[in-house]
């Protein structure tokens, strides 16, 4: 009896004992998942704390807010997909802040609105919007005006560097003043003063990136200016979106720009060495820094340019007084079908309606392009009609009229077919013709 009580104590002991091995390897199983976890999570958390530092005059961006983190996380993801459009962008900048930033910082204005003009013109000498917003800030002619500079077709002072950089200066504060926050006087500087005014004391708890704007193009708006200049000042913050040729390219602030483009450029402003140095040391106030014609690459930057969900085309139709220059813009780089190439011009229409023979139709130019000694800039207006509109093949066929050139407002006789493969007339019918893209060249 007391060898069976004997063997019975020890079975359970060993019971005992299989169990406690048991908990001891679940609870270190567990323990080492939650190490796993917990390092996961601190990487993740670590992300999320180097994103949270991001922020425009001051103002952080929320990055717990559901919307906005999706909304910034998808324009980082795009816009940096456009990297060597970025690494051009910023050697222009690097060339034309030096005057720009002592401007903004005797206006008081956070220098981060340096970024807003990248965006804007991409640094490029003649850019003009459809709506007619013009120079390097985009301002529209009676804002421009009512800001103290001239505007007519002699003289356009919108193209005066110097003088457009203390007018845009003037009027940030004046939107400041009616406004009271930064991120909000960047969104009217694109949709309007009034139109934002209305919209945040509608949802006065509601983040001036997350306000319903009533179009794409402001929506993503602030989102573009902040990616710039994130991928433009801290790129080695993003390895998971910029490749390490990219982060080299954009993190090289110290190689200066060759001498030959850095006078490329300034020629483009129609600027020299000599008044770019008096400009920013103040040497004089009546030094011209104007803009002349030509043919610099242009920078391909993100717009959402979808219809909006109201059908209104564009926040700017509440009375803005600024519009972005929509031909500099794409959500992607050109379709390969509609990439410039040697002896062939890419333009945007400018018209609405419906498509119909011997119609005329209004173009942007939107690439920089020669042919046949001429060169066409970025912004001038081609006019062009179509010849005939085959219902067997789907096909349209649109032959230029004329050239109308956003430097002179000249008139040029212009002959050019519409054409989708060199040498082959003919495109087929779009689904709409606002935003059309084409590709003319001469048969």
């Amino acid at each position: 009896m007391t060898k069976l009580i004997l063997m019975v104590t020890a079975g359970i002991g060993c019971l005992i004992t299989l169990a406690s091995l048991s908990a001891v390897a679940q609870t270190s199983h567990f323990l080492a998942l939650n190490t796993s976890n917990l390092s996961s999570e601190t990487s993740f958390s670590s992300r999320l704390d180097l994103e949270k530092v991001v922020n425009f005059c001051g103002e952080n961006l929320p990055t717990n807010h559901p919307t906005i983190s999706t909304n910034w996380t998808r324009t980082l993801i795009r816009q940096a997909a456009l990297a060597s459009s970025l690494t051009l962008l910023k050697r222009r900048a690097a060339v034309v802040f030096p005057l720009i930033e002592p401007i903004l910082k005797q206006y008081r204005i956070p220098s981060d609105f340096k970024f807003l003009p990248l965006l804007e013109s991409a640094v490029t000498n003649r850019a003009v919007s459809r709506k007619g917003a013009a120079g390097f800030w985009q301002l529209m002619p009676q804002t421009a005006q009512s800001l103290g500079l001239s505007v007519s077709r002699r003289h356009d002072e919108r193209f005066n560097l110097r003088k457009a950089t203390h007018a845009a200066c003037r009027y940030l504060n004046e939107l400041y003043d009616q406004l009271g926050s930064w991120m909000l006087v960047a969104t009217a500087y694109n949709a309007g003063p009034n139109y934002i005014q209305q919209l945040s004391r509608k949802h006065p708890d509601v983040h001036p990136m997350a306000l319903p704007y009533r179009t794409a193009e402001t929506r993503a708006y602030l989102f573009q200016t902040v990616a710039i200049k994130e991928l433009l000042t801290r790129p080695e913050a993003y390895p998971d979106h910029l490749s390490s040729h990219h982060i080299a390219a954009l993190s090289d602030s110290e190689t200066p720009v060759p001498s030959s483009e850095r006078a490329s450029i300034l020629a483009s402003f129609d600027i020299d060495e000599a008044t770019m140095s008096a400009a920013v040391e103040g040497q004089s106030e009546d030094i011209e820094l104007a803009f002349v014609a030509d043919s610099t690459t242009t920078v391909v930057l993100l717009t959402e340019d979808e219809p909006s969900p109201d059908g209104v085309e564009s926040a700017n139709s509440a009375g803005s007084p600024i519009d972005a220059p929509q031909k500099l813009n794409s959500v992607q780089p050109v379709s390969p079908e509609v990439t410039a190439q040697p002896d062939r011009l890419v333009t945007r229409s400018l018209s609405e309606g419906s498509l119909a023979e011997g119609q005329f139709y209004i173009f942007q130019v939107v690439q920089p392009v020669t042919i046949n000694e001429r060169t066409f800039a970025v912004g001038d207006v081609i006019h062009a009609h179509v010849e005939l509109v085959d219902a067997a093949s789907g096909r349209v066929f649109l032959r230029t009229d004329r050239l109308i050139t956003a430097q002179t407002q000249e008139t040029i006789p212009l002959k050019l077919v519409a054409t989708e493969q060199p040498r082959h007339p003919g495109v087929a019918v779009p689904s709409r013709i606002d935003g059309w893209r084409l590709t003319w060249e001469q048969l």
